[in-house]
């Protein structure tokens, strides 16, 4: 029944012409390859007077995927027909009546909302509505309530057609990934992490994942979480890279010897944030991300935040820093990584008992150097 997907976008329209542009084309690319990545038909994806048209009679199927598509906003399978006021009855009341099937009302209250995107059609919005609003009430049981109402139709013109259409479908907004540059996330297989991650997502950011390695059961985890988190990432075209840290039993043994096992997350979090800052810099990535969210365990209070910064140069991104841990979970939930990181993984032997919850940098440096044989720079803010 439907020929085309009406996509809206948000913030874009904010922007420039010549910087509208640019985003819309970014856009349409990553329209393009998640349509073609999920095998969807589709003959053509055009930017249009702040819509993007997606022409498919695939819509259900295209609206499915494309809800995924950063920088979207909503979506409407529509019907695209000649802007003649016979032409636009007819499909609002065909549309209408599969709309009060589905309700299952008998005498469904309905309003109709017209939008001249482009003036050339001789009737103003008020009067397309009232016209078309007056076909389906002369040729179907209902009634007009334009404020309680259980069926909108939608009408919108431009250059000539009529977008006619009952269902606007949210998606998730925010900015199309490759308009913001790349970070590197570190990835785990805990809940917070891959929250963070679709957060710098959504922000327009292209992700390159980075597990560092703590076991087979743990890596096959994270594996399907970041294959879960690919299908919000289209623009983006990194692959997981998995670090096997060389000396980690040995620093282990000598923090042992040391007697400051306390500090073991606080150390292995800066190693962490050390991996991923060479990796980033041989992608040309803008920064780190990490699912830290303040105060939520040891490892993540202020203090032992700063130590762990001072692992790069680069700019750390904390997304999750102000949730608490049920709007993490209710995200986590939502894009479908919750039950992924709630399965089995490795355990991680060498945590301590009592971790430092306020750790000292001065303090840090002198088990690093006892550790490692000299410093770790201090990165000046």
């Amino acid at each position: 029944m439907f020929n085309v997907v009406i996509v809206r976008y948000g913030e874009i329209g904010t922007k420039s012409r010549q910087t509208r542009r640019w985003f819309e084309n970014i856009l349409m690319n990553n329209i393009r390859e998640a349509l073609v990545s999920e095998g969807i038909d589709f003959k053509k994806v055009e930017a249009k007077h702040g819509r993007v048209i997606v022409r498919t009679n695939r819509a259900k199927e295209a609206l499915e995927v494309l809800t995924r598509v950063f920088g979207i906003v909503s979506l409407s399978p529509a019907m695209e027909v000649d802007a003649e006021l016979e032409k636009i009855n007819k499909t609002a009341l065909k549309l209408f009546r599969k709309k009060k099937r589905e309700s299952g009302l008998e005498r469904p209250k309905f309003r109709v909302t017209a939008r001249r995107i482009t003036k050339e059609f001789p009737l103003k919005s008020p009067e397309i509505q009232a016209k078309v609003g007056e076909y389906i009430l002369e040729n179907e049981e209902s009634e007009v309530d334009l404020h309680d109402y259980d069926i909108e139709v939608g009408v919108e013109l431009m250059e000539g057609k009529a977008y006619i259409f009952t269902d606007k479908i949210r998606a998730w907004g925010g900015l199309p990934i490759g308009t913001q540059g790349k970070v590197v996330a570190l990835l785990s297989g805990g809940i917070d992490s891959p929250v963070a991650a679709f957060l710098m997502m959504k922000r327009g950011v292209e992700v390159i994942p980075v597990h560092i390695y703590m076991g087979e059961k743990t890596l096959e985890k994270v594996r399907k979480i970041w294959n879960q988190l690919k299908k919000y990432h289209y623009g983006g075209k990194a692959e997981l890279i998995v670090v096997k840290p060389q000396n980690r039993e040995e620093m282990l043994k000598k923090i042992r010897e040391l007697g400051k096992e306390k500090y073991t997350c606080v150390l292995c979090k800066f190693m962490m944030v050390r991996h991923a800052d060479r990796i980033a810099k041989e992608f040309g990535a803008k920064g780190i991300v990490m699912g830290d969210s303040l105060g939520q365990v040891a490892s993540q209070t202020l203090e032992n935040m700063y130590i762990v910064s001072q692992a790069s140069d680069l700019p750390i991104y904390r997304p999750l820093i102000g949730l608490d841990k049920e709007e993490i979970v209710e995200i986590a939930k939502k894009i479908g990584t919750f039950e992924l990181s709630t399965l089995p993984e490795d355990e991680i032997p060498f945590i301590p008992k009592h971790p430092v919850i306020r750790g000292s940098w001065e303090e840090f440096k002198k088990i690093y150097k006892a550790i490692f044989g000299e410093e770790p720079k201090k990165v000046e803010c």
